[in-house]
């Protein structure tokens, strides 16, 4: 059977209407295509749809473990995939409600048998927050940008489960910076230098950058690499140009602290001088123009 898609507009119709067909989300049996074919909305590509019935043992999202080995499936079925295929949403929204309906329902089902939201689904189903909140294109370009092709044909993927091991990196770290997830090399260097400073925080924690504060810290690397990319063309650096480079940053790094407190201690100091926020006077402005 040849590999199907939606049509743009029918994408587009979906996203549009995620509050009134949210009953149909909540029910793993209905049949978006049958929907789509009604409205004669599905093209055939000319290529072969590849089985992905494997990723249905680890939609259960009770072990963290099960995306990575979902991905994995996921990524090998269309490692040859066109980075123009690769590139439409129309590809990934026919794949979630028609091949892998099943899959997303069940992977992003409550555990308290509470139904899914609107945000549920604009997050996972579509691109609420970009391109790695799109559950099924997320997980391809995880792969896609970690994975390593070794001559024999099979794939190094240290990289890859190291960055599944840590949702924060996926979800609001290198996944939630489009500009690093489209490029393999600072990707895979971003990760290496993540590694090996976590490698040092185990045997000598003063040594390493990431002796605190890990989250904040690995942010800061990705605001040196988007500022580095606002003064060079990053699209030459090799993955030991973009290690190297935040190895070189590692003290600025090193001197990110948290976040959270240093802004309570700020405000508290603030507040004790009797200074008002630009923040609150913003909301204050906006209280006295509704009036």
């Amino acid at each position: 059977m040849k590999q199907r898609i939606f049509t743009p507009q029918f994408c587009e119709d979906l996203e549009a209407n995620i509050n009134e067909n949210l009953d149909k989300y909540n029910n793993p049996e209905f049949s978006w295509e049958d929907e789509a074919r009604s409205q004669d909305a599905i093209r055939e590509l000319s290529f072969e749809q590849p089985d992905l019935s494997g990723m249905m043992e680890y939609a259960d999202n009770c072990l963290a473990a099960n995306d990575f080995y979902a991905g994995k499936i996921l990524f090998e079925s269309y490692e040859n995939l066109t980075p123009l295929h690769a590139a439409q949403s129309h590809f990934w929204q026919y794949l979630s409600h028609v091949v892998l309906y099943k899959y997303m329902c069940t992977r992003w089902a409550k555990g308290d048998g509470t139904q899914l939201t609107y945000n549920n689904v604009k997050e996972h189903w579509f691109y609420g927050q970009g391109r790695i909140r799109n559950w099924l294109e997320g997980l391809y370009w995880s792969f896609k940008c970690s994975a390593i092709k070794q001559e024999d044909g099979t794939y190094d993927y240290t990289y890859t489960q190291f960055l599944f091991s840590i949702q924060k990196l996926r979800d609001r770290g290198i996944g939630a910076a489009t500009y690093v997830m489209s490029n393999p090399a600072a990707v895979r260097g971003i990760l290496k230098f993540y590694m090996d400073e976590l490698k040092k925080k185990d045997s000598d924690p003063a040594s390493s950058v990431f002796d605190k504060h890990f989250e904040y810290r690995t942010d800061k690397c990705i605001q040196l690499i988007n500022k580095l990319g606002g003064v060079i063309d990053i699209g030459v650096y090799s993955e030991e140009d973009f290690y190297n480079f935040l190895d070189d940053n590692r003290e600025y790094i090193k001197s990110v602290g948290d976040r959270k407190k240093e802004k309570k201690e700020r405000d508290e100091a603030m507040a004790a001088a009797g200074i008002t926020s630009k923040k609150k006077k913003h909301k204050k402005n906006k209280k006295r123009k509704r009036k």
